[in-house]
């Protein structure tokens, strides 16, 4: 935790009022998300006990899985209502112009976006999307081919959500966290109630404290799931699991209506909840890297229906070396650039980022407009130079390259650090953006006194190269010295 963020929680405890810690919403938000909640049974981790979601807060979808028996039917209903969302939006594409790396094609113009209450409803997710996609599919189990294909696009969906800034699946509470920070630890902002409280309490509260305190009662408040309440399942589950076992085949009807009703009133606070705060998030404005970022995630969803139409086999239980590698490689390039993009979108942001060292800033006190250095074909390039005088910390090396949010496009570099008196002189070289000696951009040099903020620039991106997998050796996933691997152009057989 940072000291802007630490300092903003203290705040918050002492007042019992959220504080803001941004001021622009930095994930896409949709017009019609889906919402999903989920109960799971103890037992077996990938049993579930109820599901509901739906894109409309009026008309939620409940699906109960029996006490005893199959799940089979209530999966079966609840892969062809995600499948249903995720296939509106393939309705619409639009093509994409060849670039000097891609060629031309085709891109739709929507992606599915889930939104759960929490990273344990993610975390379930994924367990549930590992058991449905190994599942054995024929035409003589009704249901079978779609829930093997819900598997499939609950994969897909929770490794999205493993990458930063990524918006296919959202994990409310974190996506609240990145806008408030409340009195309480980190920890109680994973109950869902009380730090929705803090962040808008009702009306006859006194503070967002009180709220919390209101809503964290024992006597009336119910987990955001996915697991339940061990007093809740002792006290009012069992008690119908038992009578369904006992009961005749006429009398479980009953007991399943009783199951339902109970299961719908446990979950519905959390339902509200969950669009109360899409409410709230969305009444944010939304950030500008924030189009680019979706504009990803639709490329993503449509290269994901291409491999479903053209090989369509689940993804492995177990990743090889070279396929984990190259997932790490693009997580840790996501991450860096939704850091550098928040940072060039947020003030508050990039506050924080002042008090880590991470940017540093204050007035430019020197301009050398007229700077210009031999490049190395001999041509004159026009490099003008500044100088930053600050009293950040400056956890920096000259040769760092950074950005300045009043001029997204340009980029400078640090060529000195020089301590003062009680300040610290920061030489920056401007080395991109700023146009050529024949035809320079002045917009880009600063006046003599302005305030600007520098923070780290996302470096350009190029996956490194990794080796083929049949010269990786056998302790990474590679076939033995002169031995092809049992695999060998079948790889997902043993899963499957």
């Amino acid at each position: 935790m940072s000291l802007l963020a630490s300092l903003l929680r203290m705040r918050a405890h002492s007042t019992g009022n959220v504080q803001h810690a941004g001021q622009l919403r930095h994930l896409h938000l949709s017009d019609q998300p889906l919402m999903l909640l989920a109960l799971k049974r103890t037992g077996p981790a990938a049993r579930p006990l109820a599901v509901m979601l739906g894109t409309d807060p009026y008309r939620p979808e409940l699906l109960v899985a029996p006490p005893s028996g199959s799940t089979a039917p209530m999966l079966a209903t609840l892969a062809d209502t995600v499948i249903a969302y995720i296939d509106a939006c393939r309705q619409r594409s639009e093509h994409l112009p060849a670039t000097s790396t891609k060629p031309a094609r085709q891109r739709y113009t929507d992606a599915p976006q889930i939104l759960v209450p929490n990273p344990q409803t993610v975390e379930y997710l994924k367990v549930l999307g590992d058991d449905l996609r190994f599942r054995r599919a024929d035409d003589r189990t009704p249901g079978s081919r779609s829930a093997q294909r819900l598997g499939h696009w609950l994969t897909y969906l929770t490794d999205r959500s493993d990458i930063p800034g990524s918006a296919a699946l959202i994990p409310v509470t974190d996506f609240l966290g990145m806008h408030w920070i409340t009195g309480q630890s980190p920890l109680e902002d994973e109950d869902f109630a009380t730090l929705l409280a803090w962040i808008d309490p009702p009306r006859h509260a006194t503070s967002g404290r009180d709220a919390a305190d209101e809503a964290a009662d024992p006597a009336a408040h119910q987990p955001a799931g996915p697991a339940t309440d061990a007093a809740f399942d002792n006290d009012q589950l069992a008690p119908l699991f038992h009578a369904y076992a006992r009961n005749r085949e006429q009398e479980r009807t009953r007991t399943l209506q009783e199951l339902n009703r109970l299961l719908a009133t446990c979950m519905q606070p959390t339902w509200d909840h969950m669009w109360h705060a899409y409410t709230l998030l969305q009444a944010l404005p939304e950030a500008k890297s924030t189009a680019r970022r979706w504009d990803h995630e639709r490329t993503a969803f449509t290269d994901e229906c291409t491999y479903l139409t053209q090989d369509g086999r689940p993804r492995p239980a177990r990743e090889q070396a070279v396929a984990t590698a190259v997932r790490l490689a693009r997580m840790e390039h996501a991450a860096t650039a939704f850091a550098a993009e928040r940072a060039a979108d947020d003030p508050f942001v990039r506050a924080e980022l002042r008090t880590t060292g991470d940017a540093f800033g204050g007035p430019v006190t020197t301009i050398e407009p007229q700077h210009t250095l031999r490049g190395p074909t001999g041509r004159t390039q026009w490099r003008p130079r500044i100088t930053v005088s600050t009293t950040d910390p400056v956890h920096m090396e000259p040769g760092q390259l950074l950005a300045c949010h009043t001029h997204r496009n340009a980029r400078y570099t640090i060529c000195r650090i020089t301590p003062a008196d009680g300040d610290t002189l920061v030489g920056l070289e401007i080395t991109a953006g700023m146009g050529t000696v024949a035809r320079p951009n002045h917009a880009v040099l600063p006046e003599s006194g302005a305030f600007l903020v520098f923070t780290h620039a996302p470096d350009h991106y190029r996956m490194p190269e990794f080796p083929a997998r049949d010269q990786t050796p056998w302790t990474h996933g590679g076939p033995p010295p002169d031995h092809p691997h049992p695999n060998d152009g079948n790889e997902n057989e043993e899963e499957q």
